[in-house]
């Protein structure tokens, strides 16, 4: 997908560097970055961008990837660790 936004560039606080839209469009495959309306909200409308340029099936699969709540992620990571141990 080619936008007018491609070429911009912001800091990735995944990767720890700057990145443009474009590779954040295709981050995770076929798919965008689940940080990418977190990262570019505030330069554009990114969310509606995106439902202008996925398909409904994409939308969906977006949706499933999206970041969990910090607390959460911590709870899985410590009961991950309990049952190994």
């Amino acid at each position: 997908m080619k936008t007018p936004h491609d070429h911009k560039i912001t800091r990735c606080p995944k990767l720890g560097d700057e990145m443009t839209f474009a590779y954040c469009l295709r981050e995770a495959g076929n798919l965008p970055c689940a940080r990418i309306l977190f990262c570019w909200q505030a330069a554009f409308d990114a969310a509606s961008l995106l439902q202008e340029n996925l398909t409904q099936e994409e939308l969906k699969r977006f949706a499933e990837i999206l970041p969990k709540d910090k607390v959460v992620s911590l709870i899985e990571i410590l009961e991950k660790t309990k049952r190994q141990t």
